[in-house]
């Protein structure tokens, strides 16, 4: 069964897919890395060295994040749209399992860690970063809307649920 076949999930894919220009081709091509796990050990070291009270929400987030997004893509199998559709601008050729967005799920817990008690100067780059991987996936053909919305959603819960489960707020005793 597939669930993204719907006409407000196909209309603002094509309304996405379908901007045609050679300079935003090349930068969401190349965009498309900081989506991937390629940024994790970088981030990892970076926020060790400078916000260490993060590290531990970090790696429970991103496992809470990679647990719900594998166990949903495996589950549900939903296509990507160029099994979908015709004429998919398809920058980067994927096929399987398109929901939800990884990427995008990723790059949503990312930015609600590390922007967790941050000024607005750190917040906004942080979550236009990530909405930006999450306009990415959409831009260069291999995920519906639906995807990246439902991506989205699983990051920002999964870092706020890590810093609940650290901070021992899911155990208090009252």
């Amino acid at each position: 069964m597939v669930i993204e076949n719907f006409e407000l999930n196909i209309h603002l894919f094509r309304l996405i897919n379908e901007i045609n220009n050679p300079f935003l081709n090349k930068f969401f091509y190349y965009f498309s890395y900081l989506g991937s796990g390629y940024v994790l050990i970088p981030l990892l070291i970076a926020t060790y060295i400078l916000r260490r009270e993060k590290i531990k929400p970090f790696i429970l987030a991103i496992i809470l994040e990679t647990v719900t997004v594998v166990s949903l893509k495996e589950f549900l199998n939903q296509p990507r749209p160029a099994s979908l559709l015709d004429d998919v601008k398809l920058l980067i050729p994927l096929y399987w399992r398109s929901f939800p967005s990884g990427d995008t799920a990723m790059a949503f817990t990312i930015a609600t860690v590390l922007s967790k008690g941050e000024k607005a100067y750190v917040k906004i780059p942080l979550f236009l970063y990530a909405f930006l991987i999450g306009f990415e996936r959409i831009y260069v053909g291999v995920h519906f809307p639906l995807d990246v919305i439902s991506g989205a959603f699983i990051g920002l819960f999964s870092g706020l649920i890590a810093f609940k489960i650290i901070s021992g707020g899911i155990y208090e005793r009252h």
